[in-house]
């Protein structure tokens, strides 16, 4: 089996799992994000040489959350500033991490889904998730143009 059958595989299962959790898990209205989700006024949001964590959403009522990063703009290709964010974002979620990594403030989404102008300007996404056995690193094809490792807007 050649990998990009594989690769399309495993996003096919990962989506799989995700369209099979309850309705639930994601509420349709989130008047309470802006309590669920982490704000730097209620602490000190995780940072580094090049990059740094605007909000982190809880998924529903789940302990998981999606982590939203603000990544510097000259910096953008450089993989090890994404694996930097991943190691210290993930290292204290060991069941499931999902982040994603923009490069203009005014484009991080402010809950789970996002506009189509925000999907645009994603620069990658990752997602860990043991349960479903998923561990998956895409950036966009003007990051990195492996089409096995990029996704297109």
């Amino acid at each position: 089996m050649n990998k990009r059958v594989k690769d399309k595989r495993i996003i096919a299962t990962a989506f799989a799992i995700i369209l099979s959790w309850p309705v639930s898990v994601f509420p349709l209205q989130q008047p309470e994000s802006q309590s669920q989700s982490q704000s730097a006024s209620s602490r000190e949001l995780p940072h580094g040489d090049g990059w740094r964590l605007v909000r982190s959403i809880q998924l529903g009522n789940s302990k998981n959350y999606i982590h939203m990063v603000l990544i510097d703009g000259k910096r953008d290709m450089d993989k090890a500033v994404y694996g930097a964010a991943l190691s210290k974002i993930c290292r204290s979620e060991p069941d499931f991490c999902r982040v994603r990594f923009w490069n203009e403030e005014r484009h991080v989404a402010n809950s789970i889904s996002f506009t189509d102008a925000q999907f645009k300007a994603l620069r990658a996404e990752y997602i860990f998730n043991r349960a479903g056995h998923v561990q998956q690193m895409k950036y966009a094809c003007t990051v990195v143009s492996d089409k096995n490792q990029c996704f297109s807007h």
